[in-house]
């Protein structure tokens, strides 16, 4: 129920914040919108440590969501939101007022490439915990880190520019990642009769 709750808060928080200075402000926000959601799949997808699963989940559930943020820094503008740490922008000379300019500045590459670093670093500390769940589950979560965090490399591939175009994974690579996945998954299903 902790999780429903949490959850409920973030969104009732998408009422009135429009911004968060710090990251540790910001993820009061994250932990109720998206660490929840991995904390709740940790039962259903099956664990045997739910400790160390737990922890896994949190941080994959964040990644995520942060990779969500940098795609959509020019959506979120456009709903008079701006979802990246005020504090950490302004350690690279970004404002909210050289957001709306809506230009790819050095600066604003800079706090960009800032931010993907921790999506990765967060990704693979996630990343480590995927072993701790059950040997069935345990393909298509590696299919959903590598899909959904792969924001960011796309984000790379378009030069940053984030105001201007959607960075999406290709099509190929989500038929890449999903198929392996899937064969890995009817692999361990074979192997289990």
């Amino acid at each position: 129920l902790a999780y429903f709750e949490s959850f409920l808060k973030s969104m009732e928080m998408d009422l009135t914040f429009t911004e968060y200075q710090t990251f540790d402000d910001l993820m009061k926000y994250v932990y109720g919108s998206a660490s929840v959601i991995g904390l709740q799949m940790v039962p259903i997808l099956g664990t045997s440590n739910i400790i160390e699963a737990n922890k896994a989940a949190e941080k994959l559930g964040t990644a995520f969501q942060l990779a969500n943020f940098i795609r959509d820094v020019g959506e979120d503008l456009d709903r008079g939101r701006i979802y990246l740490p005020l504090n950490e922008l302004g350690e690279y000379g970004v404002t909210r007022e050289v957001l709306t300019r809506r230009k790819v500045t050095l600066e604003v590459k800079s706090a960009l490439k800032f931010q993907i670093a921790r999506v990765r670093k967060l990704q693979e500390e996630a990343n480590q915990g995927i072993k701790y769940l059950f040997p069935e589950s345990r393909p298509c979560i590696k299919a959903a880190s590598e899909l959904y965090c792969g924001i960011v490399d796309e984000v790379e591939k378009i030069d940053f520019q984030i105001f201007e175009k959607r960075a999406k994974t290709s099509n190929m690579r989500r038929i890449r990642v999903a198929g392996s996945a899937l064969i890995k998954v009817i692999t361990k299903s074979f192997d289990s009769i």
